[in-house]
């Protein structure tokens, strides 16, 4: 403003040398021609003189009339002119009064001549008579001449509501919320209506003549409803004015704001006032002529859903008129593969608290918590598309259906309740089931006995002599020599076997633990990789692999194709822990959601770095626990 500051000094100094051309004039009048009791008025006294210094003014008797607004200073305006060689300076003073007439005045009131002195000498004004009528009469344009040659518009531009026009006179903090010089008013376009339904407010400025200035001081509070801003059609930093007609008086007006109310539980709901503040500037940005405006409180009755045809729990959020869809990505997938299920509610209403079916439990299928996304479109009536995306992983082969989904909703306009379904959806899924080897206990039944082979009648031989005791002749036969020998010699052979066999499995052992330990450390070489490069799906299924390698070596059977409930019978055959099984298990199945259905909380770097920690203990806590070796079928029962 430093740069503006010579300009308007050279111009108030070429305004003082020049010479009067006007005689000084001194004029009051009203804005209408007939007043209501109780309705406010504009008064205005003119004062325009030439370079002329004016002081001593003193406001007229009002005669019983209700000042409702006064002015502290004048408006000031000054115009040149030149002509034939001639310059011509005229300064207009403007005084603006807001008045009423008291309830119960009849006939004519009259509101006597104000008084100035100018240039040394005292001025009075013409009285006015004021005609109480029985309605608002309309407003008359004001007797102020225009000032086309205003010096300070010649050089900064803007029309007579500038810094230094004929704006609004008035200097209170008054505040306004009924017609007047400027208001702000609150448009609903109902009062009543249903829980959920929508309530359109608009705030709208009202004023008589231009502002340079405008400041929300109090946002108005809309609690005990849901709320939803509509786009503003104002260019962007400013107001966009139009003119309109009030009780007979014209206006620019312009668009605030504008909100979507949508009332929670029944009830009166009360919308608070807002507070602003409008002003004129001076040369300089100085706020001058500043009015504070506050608007009344809006109340709105929320009326409560009707109870005749309500289905049996139903959700009152569920206000509006909407359509449902369901799709999927694909309807045909192998067992371990995945099927996005998409679920749309379209239509107008409170489209971000609406509440879509829930998505029923499905045999042989996984799902995981779904994705919700929320797209509102533009105008005053709320519509848009509400989308809930259910991830579903295929556990068994066979053909599934999803079947169809309701919508139960309660339109406000037709005032009754409606269902709305999706088709049913035909899943296939292809491929076998994994599953662990069955048991098969042994029959127990021992072969049958073989039938005894008849014996021959051996024939009687006569000896000559005795024989030699039986006894005696074992002791020196060799049968005696090989039983009594080879006895020890095949226990020791089966200690020495034993031996040989536990120092080969436990050299197994050791062998399988340290290749654990080697694949381990790669594997979770590699997921730090993953993560420190932002690849979330890589790191996890590195997670996923190294778990379950790790497995597979102390278990000595692959695992990777086992479900997660035949993995935890597995582990607990083998003698790992319950808290064990229990912390593996989640955490693959926290591997299976963060790669099919990935999330924020995942993807969060402290997230990832602790399921790595986690994942190094669990790898520990394999190679240490003391499973028990495998029972083949044959061996069982």
């Amino acid at each position: 403003m430093r740069r503006f500051r010579p300009a308007a000094l050279a111009a108030l100094s070429l305004a003082a040398m020049v010479a009067p051309a006007h005689a000084a004039s001194f004029s009051a009048s009203l804005d209408r021609d007939a007043v209501a009791p109780g309705e406010p008025f504009i008064y205005q006294v003119t004062l325009t003189v030439a370079n002329e210094e004016v002081a001593n003014f003193r406001p007229p008797d009002f005669h019983g009339l209700q000042v409702v607004q006064a002015p502290s200073f004048p408006s000031r305006s000054t115009s040149m002119q030149i002509a034939g060689g001639q310059t011509s300076v005229e300064n207009s003073f403007s005084w603006t009064f807001q008045l009423a007439v008291p309830a119960g005045a009849k006939g004519t009131l009259t509101i006597g001549p104000a008084h100035a002195r100018v240039g040394g000498r005292d001025m009075a004004s013409n009285t006015v008579p004021v005609r109480v009528g029985a309605g608002s009469g309309a407003a008359r344009p004001s007797r102020q001449p225009p000032a086309p040659g205003n010096i300070f518009q010649q050089f900064f531009g803007g029309g007579s509501g500038g810094p230094f026009g004929g704006g609004d006179a008035d200097q209170s903090d008054a505040l306004a919320s009924s017609s007047s010089a400027a208001f702000i008013r609150v448009l609903p376009d109902k009062t009543r209506a249903f829980v959920g339904e929508q309530v359109t407010v608009g705030w709208y400025l009202y004023l008589t003549q231009n502002q340079n200035r405008y400041e929300s001081i109090t946002e108005p509070r809309t609690d005990g409803f849901w709320s939803e801003d509509i786009p503003s059609t104002n260019p962007q930093g400013r107001l966009s004015f139009t003119e309109q007609t009030l009780n007979g008086r014209t206006y620019n007006v312009a668009l605030l704001f504008k909100k979507a109310l949508f009332p929670l539980s029944a009830g009166k709901l009360t919308i608070t006032p807002m507070e602003a503040e409008v002003s004129q500037v001076d040369l300089f940005g100085s706020a001058v002529r500043a009015r504070r405006l506050k608007t009344d409180p809006l109340v709105i009755e929320a009326m409560p859903l009707p109870h005749a045809g309500q289905p049996a729990a139903f959700d009152p959020a569920n206000v509006g008129k909407y359509q449902i869809s369901a799709t999927v990505d694909r309807a045909a997938v192998a067992v371990g593969d995945a099927v996005m299920l998409r679920v749309a509610v379209k239509g107008a209403g409170n489209v971000r608290n609406v509440r879509p079916p829930a998505l029923p439990a499905l045999e042989g299928w996984k799902s995981y918590e779904p994705k919700v996304d929320v797209a509102v479109d533009a105008g005053d009536s709320v519509t848009g598309t509400k989308t809930v995306e259910w991830l579903m992983r295929a556990e068994r082969p066979g053909k599934t259906t999803v079947p169809p989904l309701a919508l139960e909703t309660f339109d406000p306009t037709a005032k009754r309740y409606q269902a709305e379904r999706t088709s049913p959806i035909d899943l296939v899924v292809t491929g076998e089931a994994s599953s662990a080897p069955p048991a098969t206990a042994g029959t127990g039944n021992a072969a049958p006995p073989a039938e005894a082979a008849p014996g021959a009648i051996r024939p009687i031989h006569a000896r000559p002599s005795l024989s030699t005791s039986p006894g005696l002749a074992f002791l020196r036969s060799g049968a005696f020599t090989a039983t009594m020998v080879l006895p020890p010699l095949a226990w020791a052979a089966v200690l020495l076997f034993g031996r040989a066999r536990a120092r080969l499995s436990a050299d197994e052992q050791r062998t399988r633990r340290r290749r654990l330990r080697s694949m381990a450390r790669k594997r979770l070489r590699d997921a730090e990789a993953h993560r420190a490069a932002g690849r979330v799906t890589a790191f996890y299924a590195e997670i996923d692999r190294v778990l379950r390698d790790a497995l597979g070596e102390r278990l000595g059977t692959p695992v990777a194709g086992l479900q997660l409930g035949e993995l935890r019978v597995l582990l607990g055959e083998r003698g790992l822990g319950a808290a064990e099984t229990a912390a593996v298990v989640s955490a693959l199945e926290t591997c299976d959601e963060a790669r099919f259905a990935p999330g924020a909380t995942a993807g969060n770097p402290a997230a990832l770095a602790a399921m790595e920690s986690r994942a190094a203990d669990l790898v520990g806590a394999i190679d240490r626990a003391e499973l028990r070796a495998e029972q083949h079928p044959e061996a069982k029962g």
